[in-house]
């Protein structure tokens, strides 16, 4: 089965078609997240099952076709849509793992997409830059909305912030469900001087 690009775009907090994903003026309100890039349909069986044997079987290899895809997503955005997300030197920064999650699985998957961009397009990546301080529960566990974000409320914290003072960021995960995590992932990271926050995930649940 062929795995086809999204072409169209929805808002990170209503989900409302928006241009290029900006986040709409209501849900801009508590929402730090200015933009979300959906690369893919979680719909498409293919995607679901790479993403679920890449973070819960730990085969890090899949993490290859998922940055093909982004790859091919990113060309299309620039070529066809005349969008150039790379245009303002964005500074990437992919969603962290608690270190015990981190353990656990052996690898971050949202690191190596955001390197792999970062290679690719030679982009600067930090990985210095913000942290996961609390061990919640995982956000997959919890099915509504209000609790996945009472659950990370707090839970990331800047480590190294002179780097993203006046800074735009490219915020890499692999899969946005709610929001929450990148919202608040965002969230801190404009409060520590970060001008916009644009979010590129594989797909959306």
């Amino acid at each position: 089965m062929a795995i086809s690009i999204k072409k169209n775009f929805e808002c990170v907090g209503c989900k409302r078609n928006t241009p290029f994903g900006q986040t709409c003026f209501l849900c801009a309100k508590t929402n730090s997240v200015n933009q979300l890039l959906i690369v893919a349909d979680y719909k498409n069986p293919l995607i679901e099952k790479i993403l679920k044997f890449l973070k819960y079987k730990f085969i890090s290899d899949l993490e290859r076709p998922l940055s093909v895809l982004i790859k091919k997503y990113l060309k299309w955005l620039t070529l066809d849509k005349k969008f150039n997300v790379f245009q303002a030197n964005p500074l990437l920064i992919f969603v962290p793992l608690h270190p015990r999650r981190l353990n656990w699985r052996g690898f971050n998957q949202s690191e190596l997409l955001a390197k792999d961009i970062a290679d690719t397009f030679q982009m600067e990546m930090a990985s210095d830059i913000i942290e996961r301080s609390g061990n919640a529960v995982p956000q997959a566990d919890i099915k509504e909305r209000e609790e996945r974000l009472k659950n990370l409320n707090g839970i990331f914290r800047i480590k190294n912030g002179t780097k993203i003072v006046g800074i735009e960021v490219l915020l890499i995960d692999d899969i946005c469900t709610t929001g929450a995590t990148l919202n608040e992932c965002a969230k801190v990271l404009k409060e520590n001087g970060a001008t916009k926050i644009v979010a590129l995930v594989v797909a959306r649940g």
